[in-house]
């Protein structure tokens, strides 16, 4: 077994070996080289050759610890939140970088929380308040990657509502009744907006808790509800309801991507092949998106339920709209939203303890995406994607100037463009160059 000082030693070690890249989570790495990825081959969607492989060492450590092979936990039912994991799982993307894994899916977050808590599973992807509430119960958790970002949440009202905006519930006689999930950041949101526009809890409107799926019905004993995607897209495209309000100008929804701290501290190679793997996802499923959205829709719990087409719309919403390099974890940017989305849901007794902004940025590990970047050729973005350049807004303080996300965009964002890549790279049997 490991002691704590060698394991320390082999971690600095695999951590300076990407000195320049770890330097690029705040500078562009125009000049990182990666030797094997330049010289030798690579996939139709762009992804180097050979993999990277998991050490022995880390491999051991993991069967010492009763990890080997690794449970991975993910949503059966958010293809723009956990798509990947169904590429990487039926492609096995981590098996083909000495790492031996096992996949459950779940279909709500509860059971995926206590999951990983409880170490049934390793790593996992959810939401970002599940993940500081996970931070705050001092559970050991870092997070390597950002999942799908500015996933659509919104308010619903039936067809025949009066409700024609949010400003028409001040004009309402008695409180207009909210369905949500409370304790999530549907709930932030319903607050921001409020305050935005001058709506008092309790005098104009009042929360009632419920499930998503409930809540997609918009059942009898709710004026409205809030609620995400993929329900937002079903009780729209079923007319089960109209929507009068979305959250983009009051928050960046998003997910992470995140392992047990045990494994960023003693197998670091074991985070850095999952953040490979994911970023390999996300490219192939710009390549064949057909063949990643099957992949993951093939859950037979799932493909009853919701339609291919469905999920396709999700993926190219929340997955194929922006560049790759979405998925890099700025972490000023994320903990200066998060730190006060975290406090307003501790001030209503949703969370076990506030987190200042430095534990958030512990939480944090941009390093890895920053290292599967370089090595397929891309530069580290100085911000995130879907912020335009001049964007003015300050985050942590909604509303927010208009950005990036399927409401505001035509058509999905362009890649490469100038300062995209570190080297040549060929994609789908075109190559492109720097510059």
């Amino acid at each position: 077994m490991k002691t704590p000082n060698a394991s320390l030693i082999e971690r600095r070690k695999f951590l300076l070996s990407s000195a320049a890249v770890i330097a690029s989570a705040s500078v562009p790495i125009n000049l990182v080289q990666d030797a094997v990825a330049q010289n030798a081959g690579a996939t139709p969607w762009g992804y180097p050759q050979p993999y990277r492989q998991v050490s022995e060492k880390s491999l051991a450590w993991l069967k010492e610890k009763g990890w080997l092979p690794l449970s991975i936990g993910f949503f059966a039912d958010l293809p723009g939140y956990a798509g990947a994991y169904g590429v990487i799982r039926d492609m096995d993307l981590l098996g083909k970088r000495g790492l031996p894994v096992q996949f459950t899916s779940f279909l709500s977050g509860p059971p995926i929380l206590e999951a990983f808590i409880g170490g049934q599973t390793q790593a996992t992807g959810y939401g970002d308040l599940p993940f500081w509430t996970t931070v705050a119960r001092n559970n050991p958790a870092i997070a390597y990657a950002v999942t799908a970002v500015n996933y659509e949440a919104a308010m619903l009202v039936r067809p025949d509502s009066p409700l024609k905006s949010i400003e028409d519930i001040k004009k309402q006689d008695k409180p207009v009744v909210i369905g949500t999930l409370l304790g999530s950041f549907l709930e932030f949101y319903i607050s921001a907006a409020a305050a935005h526009w001058g709506l008092e809890a309790g005098k104009h409107y009042t929360l009632a808790g419920m499930t998503l799926r409930e809540a997609q019905f918009l059942p009898r004993g709710v004026d409205a509800v809030v609620s995400y995607d993929p329900f937002v897209s079903v009780t729209l495209d079923k007319k089960i309801g109209r929507k009068i309000d979305d959250a983009f100008p009051y928050y960046f929804n998003k997910g992470y991507d995140f392992v047990r701290a045990e494994i960023h501290q003693n197998a670091p190679d074991v985070v850095q092949a999952l953040a490979d793997a994911m970023l390999e996802a996300t490219l192939f499923t710009r390549h064949d998106i057909d063949a990643a959205v099957k992949f993951y829709h093939n859950d037979p719990r799932v493909a009853t339920a919701y339609s291919f087409e469905l999920f396709k719309d999700q993926t190219k919403k929340y997955v194929t709209l922006y560049k790759p390099s979405f998925r890099y974890l700025h972490s000023d940017f994320w903990a200066g939203q998060d730190v006060v989305v975290a406090k307003a849901q501790f001030e209503k007794k949703r969370m076990p303890r506030e987190l200042s902004i430095d534990e958030m940025k512990a939480a944090f590990a941009p390093a890895y995406m920053a290292n599967a970047l370089a090595h397929a050729g891309f530069a580290v973005p100085l911000r995130p994607v879907f912020l335009p350049e001049g964007w003015n807004g300050q985050v942590g303080k909604p509303p927010y100037p208009k950005y990036l996300n399927f409401a505001t965009m035509t058509d999905p964002q362009p890649f490469p463009e100038k300062g995209d890549l570190t080297r040549p790279w060929t994609f789908g049997g075109k190559t492109y160059n720097p510059g």
